[in-house]
């Protein structure tokens, strides 16, 4: 499965080899892992609704020293899977693939809305949840995205655009959320 990166959740930390006599264990063999969270000052809030994180292994091309320079690229990717309870994607390497068969996204309701994640129909069949955060009406949610896919907040329905590497808002239509 190929995924374009349009954007990460806050929460990022790593792991690295045990043996610390190697000079590069920080980096040949190190893993890093993104997730949904939330900010409150400078504290870090894991309020988990859906638990779950993609990670980068050393060989995946990711820069963790420029996270955004990920942002736009394709990974190739396995599918996500349940392993304890959370969702783990793991992006493998980065491909020059041209079209992706899905789109990781995050979304935070300062910019995209109240989405109501109780209710039926607030994504399409084919939005996947990766991670979800939520803390009474604030939320970040890492999502895939299909071509065709959408998630519905009270700002109308929120669809990837390729040809532009972001999530577009499209026109509020019947069935809204009100």
């Amino acid at each position: 499965m190929y995924v374009r990166v349009v954007s990460f959740g806050t929460n990022w930390w790593a792991m690295h080899s045990h043996d610390t006599s190697d000079p590069y264990c920080f980096r040949r063999t190190a893993a890093w892992f993104n997730a949904a969270a939330l900010m409150s000052g400078r504290r870090l809030h894991h309020s988990a609704i859906f638990p779950g994180q993609i990670r980068f292994n050393s060989k995946s091309g990711f820069d963790p020293e420029f996270p955004l320079r990920a942002i736009g690229r394709i990974f190739q990717c396995s599918p996500p899977r349940q392993f304890a309870g959370k969702v783990h994607l793991l992006f493998e390497r980065r491909t020059s693939e041209t079209m992706p068969d899905a789109c990781l996204v995050t979304l935070r309701s300062s910019e995209h809305g109240a989405i109501q994640f109780g209710k039926p129909g607030w994504k399409s069949p084919g939005v996947s949840p990766i991670s979800i955060s939520l803390r009474g009406d604030r939320y970040e949610a890492m999502l895939l995205f299909g071509d065709q896919d959408w998630v519905e907040s009270d700002l109308g329905r929120w669809q990837v655009d390729q040809s532009q590497c972001r999530l577009r808002l499209n026109e509020v239509t019947t069935g809204a959320l009100q």
